[in-house]
């Protein structure tokens, strides 16, 4: 298992000049290239699911991606399961019938961490397991459920209640673990969530853990579950909308099916619609409903894995727990695993031929007649790691007539379909994307002499000049992070601002993804007047994406040095129009964790009561989020309207020195934004308390920013990266 390195961006952001110019820019990209756009560097990497604002790799799921094609195909791949299977099996008195997943699998503290699942005489109950290399796994002792007079086992979990509640029934406990890491909560006891489907009430539930392990259900509310559902219920915490969102078993006059229930919170919910947004339909076999559904967030995308039951439904009567029964009689009641896609979760698409996604073992395999999976699965190199639970007889065996095991099944990162092309040549063009470079990483295999090749080409289609197939540089091979580049190296001024596309040319060759983002910029904007050629933010020289709007009048900024230092010299009179100050404009929402830092001091507090830089939300509903800085204090600001509300400070000497500030927001909506300087947290405060945006405003500004007053400052270094909080600037170069 790959563990992830410091990121290269980090060590050149915070290296000094000298030090700078021994690092190569062929270095500093490829490697950028390499573990920015695909590898496994953050949380988000983990799962899959990319930063909340993007960007986000291209599938080719549906057509959203592809204008025009000729000659190739949209291929769905199916999983390879692994040849040690199955990887963990009952050797545990406790196990029952063995373990299974309906349960969840995730990295964290450097390992991977599973809740699985089993079925014996007492109830179905929940154990634990851990592994370093996702393979060998271990069922640590854990100490906290006595089973036939001794905690030495791995047990959790084994009844959803307390110790002073009365149950209406006594079989079947915590059903279906759910586990969330939410390291963003303030209450160190809330740090993992477990959601599940409650038997002794019949009703949905959660607990809370501040280790994943030991774990307290929150109180029913007059006997009410957290949402109306039947016994399976898959929780995740979506990073894109920062919520929670439960994909749930419901019912639909073609029987079982999927509902979907959200949450701000994790505790109150809402159903966006009543209705089931995912069911089996008339391409389907007879036998045919959806027993449940894990949903994953991933590159944009909400994925889904539906359970499919091949079981007949009642066509003469309501769909009862009875009815159901009846009807499946004489139906092979197995269960597999196909794959489907939504971007708002609910609206839902499987795969035309309804291909199976993780299939069946053979008869008398431990996966024989059952497949059901993990929560999501996880990325481990270059590959999606797929947990799942087998079983070797059919849903309606019982259950001491069967046995369970859980395997794992593979697929390539971003391997879920591709573009095919076969020996003819075949070619495709993509949507219009924001090309401010010329290269484009792919994920690719080519077989048989085949290759992939490209063009870049205008909104009519013609070829740009100096971007043709002819000047790229061809691929061969199969790489799931190959940067595909031209001869010429960089747009003229005109193609620049041209809306540009790319041609696609494949020949025995899978394209699975492709980025067309320069990964060095796509969520980090640093400015920093020495390694920018002493430019101001705003000099158009300045890539795009690098490049801030001047706000006054170009009197007011000028570069000075102070020993090796260079700096911006801002200084606002309000009354001779010479505010100054940068603006730049950037999408992000409030589920994005986002830092901003600089090197600064105060000059001269003159008459304005505040500086620093401001981060209103875009769109104008997010909140704001402001560094306020006085000569002899430091804090975070919020705007109310025109009110500024400074809603903490302490007392620090801005200026006598240059100091780095640093404010971040992680946890998403329910998380919090902490102010740091010189490396010290001093001040942490929950989001919520700051405003939502009400002004139409830039979306990041630094600068005195005096209105009708007068200050100045001093800025050697300015930046914000959005999707992550890794640290940006670091410690000054003293």
């Amino acid at each position: 298992m790959m563990a992830p390195p410091v990121v290269l961006g980090v060590l050149w952001s915070t290296a000094s000049t000298t030090m700078r110019l021994k690092l190569t820019l062929t270095c500093f990209l490829s490697l950028l290239v390499y573990w920015y756009c695909i590898g496994p560097i953050a949380a988000g990497e983990k799962t899959g699911a990319g930063q909340p604002a993007g960007p986000w790799r291209r599938l080719f799921l549906d057509a959203t991606v592809v204008e025009e094609r000729a000659n190739v195909k949209r291929v769905f791949h199916a999983v390879t399961k692994h040849p040690r299977n199955p990887l963990l099996i009952k050797d545990k008195a406790w196990e029952g019938a063995g373990p299974y997943l309906y349960g969840t699998v995730m990295y964290d503290g450097g390992r991977l961490r599973m809740w699985y699942h089993h079925q014996n005489p007492e109830g179905t109950w929940n154990s634990y397991a851990e592994s370093e290399d996702g393979l060998l796994w271990t069922k640590p002792a854990l100490g906290l459920i006595d089973y036939r007079g001794s905690k030495q086992n791995n047990l959790f979990a084994t009844r959803s209640f307390g110790l002073s509640q009365t149950p209406p029934f006594d079989f079947g406990q915590c059903h279906n673990p759910s586990v969330i890491h939410q390291p963003w909560h303030l209450d160190p006891m809330k740090r993992y969530a477990l959601y599940c489907f409650s038997y002794e009430f019949y009703v949905p539930r959660v607990a809370f853990s501040p280790d994943g392990l030991s774990w307290t259900f929150a109180p029913l509310k007059e006997g009410q579950g957290l949402f109306g559902c039947g016994d399976v219920v898959n929780v995740f915490h979506d990073p894109y909308r920062g919520r929670y969102v439960a994909t749930l078993k419901t019912v639909t006059e073609r029987g079982r099916a999927v509902g979907v229930a959200t949450s701000e919170d994790g505790l109150a919910w809402t159903k966006p619609t009543p209705d089931a947004v995912m069911f089996a339909d008339d391409l389907d076999p007879d036998a045919t409903q959806l027993y449940g559904m894990p949903v994953f967030p991933y590159q944009g995308y909400y994925l889904g894995l539906p359970w499919i039951y091949h079981a007949r439904w009642p066509k003469d009567r309501r769909a009862t727990d009875e009815a159901l029964g009846v009807a499946e009689k004489n139906s092979p009641c197995t269960m597999d695993v196909q794959f489907a896609w939504s971007r708002d979760l609910i609206r839902w698409n499987r795969t035309p031929a309804r291909e199976r996604f993780i299939p069946v073992g053979r008869d008398g395999e431990f996966d024989g007649s059952m497949v059901v999976s993990a929560r999501a699965p996880v990325v481990v190199d270059d590959k999606l790691y797929f947990y799942y639970g087998g079983w070797k007889r059919p849903h309606n065996s019982p259950v001491s007539n069967n046995s369970a095991a859980i395997g794992l099944a593979t697929l390539r990162l971003d391997g879920f379909c591709s573009m095919q092309a076969q020996s003819l040549e075949g070619q495709l063009i993509t949507r219009a994307e924001n090309l401010e470079t010329p290269s484009v990483t792919i994920n690719a295999s080519t077989h048989d002499g085949g290759y992939v090749v490209a063009e870049i080409v205008d909104d009519m289609g013609r070829t740009l000049e100096g971007f043709s197939r002819k000047q790229c540089l061809q691929f061969q091979g199969d790489e799931v992070r190959h940067v595909l580049r031209w001869q010429t190296r960089a747009f003229t001024p005109q193609q620049e601002a041209m809306e540009k596309r790319l041609r696609f040319y494949l020949r025995n060759a899978d394209l699975y993804s492709y980025l067309a983002v320069d990964p060095s910029q796509a969520n980090t904007v640093i400015y920093d007047p020495a390694a920018d050629g002493d430019r101001l933010p705003s000099d158009p020289r300045t890539r795009r994406s690098q490049r801030f709007k001047m706000v006054g009048r170009p009197s007011g900024y000028r570069l000075a040095r102070e020993g090796a230092l260079t700096y911006l010299d801002l200084h606002s009179v309000g009354g001779a129009k010479t505010s100054a100050a940068f603006s730049k404009e950037a999408k992000w929402n409030d589920a994005t964790n986002w830092c901003l830092e600089m090197w600064a001091r105060i000059a001269d507090q003159g008459t304005e009561p505040n500086y620093g830089f401001a981060t209103p939300m875009q769109p104008p509903a997010g909140r704001n989020v402001s560094l306020y800085l006085s000569s002899t204090a430091v804090g975070l600001m919020t705007t109310k309207g025109a009110e500024h509300i400074v809603l903490k400070s302490v007392p620090l000497d801005t200026m006598s020195a240059f100091r780095w500030y640093r404010v971040a927001h992680a946890g998403g909506r329910s998380g919090t934004v902490t102010l740091a300087v010189d490396g010290k947290e001093l001040i942490k405060l929950p989001f919520h308390e700051f405003q939502v945006r009400s002004q139409t405003l830039a979306n990041v500004a630094f600068g005195p920013n005096a209105a009708s007053q007068e200050g100045r400052m001093h800025v050697a270094r300015f930046g914000y990266r959005l999707g992550t909080t890794e640290t940006l600037l670091g410690p000054l170069d003293r």
